[in-house]
């Protein structure tokens, strides 16, 4: 569930034929942003998530993004989908019943649509499950949706159809919607906020926050807090990878699995190196030294590794031994993007979300490339 904008170190010139510069995969849909700045998405379309109209077509391989142009970042949700453009305004669509789209309304929008009041200056943005954050140029946050758990910060229960600021958070410089929770580096410290009682807010506690709070022994040194399913993940210093919440498939990495942490645990192997992390629903992937690693449940081939036995440890996706630059996972896919600009995707594939525009298999074992 992370908001994904161009690697440093991937191509964004002279870039081959279907290759990208970003990619976000959500629920059960995927997003890549090509080298001229367009957006193609492909995938389940039942709320119009994927920004081509009137269709509610599911889509087995990217489709262009009609009319959305100079596309910097785009973040793929549980049911709905972000992207920002030149200037930092930021345009959202999809399933928008609690308003996650943040236009003022609860109509599902199948073409994007402005959020209010964000014309400009936003630096990045995080769909989740029933809402969505963002950083802006002050370094707030600023957050809007589903609020039964207090997700978005601001003190309060009540849903918020249009962008409200979160409490206690100044000078930001990620923030990551998760499944009714939401964590932000701060200064170098880590803080989340909403849905605690699997101990994904990693204070130590199960209770549930409606601002944000410290994440026990991460006020230092940590480089990017991400918020899954019912799990987080943090890299800290010299790429070392935590991770706490629930762990009943071991997607928290410890080498145990049954049980849940309710503060940050060493993930086994990845002690340094990890420059990208994705937790979703039961299962993690990371990228370390250019490798892509993933563990937790494998139920539909979503550890990439080619059978279905769930790793409480992380485990190297067939493939993608070198030159990984991000990766990114949904429900039960996960894609990567390579140094080279290629897309590659992997798991389950029951509404097209690899990509690869095969409507006869399910699921696909190992990574294959995404037809751009």
């Amino acid at each position: 569930m992370t908001a994904v904008s161009a690697p440093a170190t991937a191509q964004t010139t002279a870039a081959s034929p279907g290759s990208a510069t970003a990619i976000s995969a959500g629920g059960y849909q995927g997003c890549a942003i090509t080298p001229n700045e367009r957006l193609k998405c492909w995938g389940d379309n039942d709320y119009g998530q994927l920004g081509i109209g009137a269709s509610a077509d599911d889509e087995f391989r990217p489709v262009l993004v009609p009319k959305l142009k100079n596309v910097k970042k785009v973040s793929a949700g549980d049911y709905s989908t972000c992207a920002i453009l030149s200037g930092g305004k930021l345009k959202c669509w999809g399933y928008n019943s609690y308003g996650q789209v943040g236009d003022g309304s609860t109509k599902d929008r199948r073409r994007p649509t402005q959020v209010t009041g964000l014309t400009s200056g936003v630096r990045n943005v995080s769909v989740g499950y029933y809402h969505t954050c963002a950083v802006v140029k002050s370094g707030k946050v600023k957050c809007w949706g589903h609020n039964n758990y207090g997700q978005l910060g601001n003190g309060s229960m009540d849903d918020f159809h249009t962008p409200k600021t979160t409490a206690r958070i100044n000078n930001a410089s990620h923030v990551s919607a998760g499944v009714d929770f939401t964590c932000a580096t701060v200064n170098g410290k880590a803080k989340c906020w909403g849905y605690n009682s699997d101990g994904e807010l990693g204070d130590g506690t199960t209770d549930d926050r409606k601002k944000p709070t410290q994440v026990k022994g991460l006020d230092k040194g940590v480089k990017k807090v991400i918020a899954g399913y019912y799990q987080a993940c943090a890299i800290v210093n010299k790429g070392r990878l935590k991770c706490w919440g629930y762990n009943y498939y071991g997607e928290v990495g410890t080498g145990e699995h049954g049980n849940e942490y309710h503060t940050p645990q060493n993930v086994v192997g990845m002690d340094r190196g990890v420059s990208r992390v994705d937790p979703d629903y039961y299962f993690t992937c990371a990228v370390k030294n250019g490798r892509a690693k993933c563990f937790g449940d494998n139920e539909y081939n979503q550890l990439g590794n080619g059978d279905t036995d769930p790793r409480d440890v992380a485990t190297p996706v067939t493939g993608l031994t070198k030159n990984v630059v991000d990766i990114d996972t949904g429900y039960y896919h996960a894609c990567a993007l390579l140094k080279s600009g290629a897309a590659k995707c992997w798991g389950w594939n029951g509404e097209g979300e690899v990509g690869i525009d095969d409507m006869v298999n399910d699921q696909i074992p190992t990574p294959k490339r995404v037809h751009l």
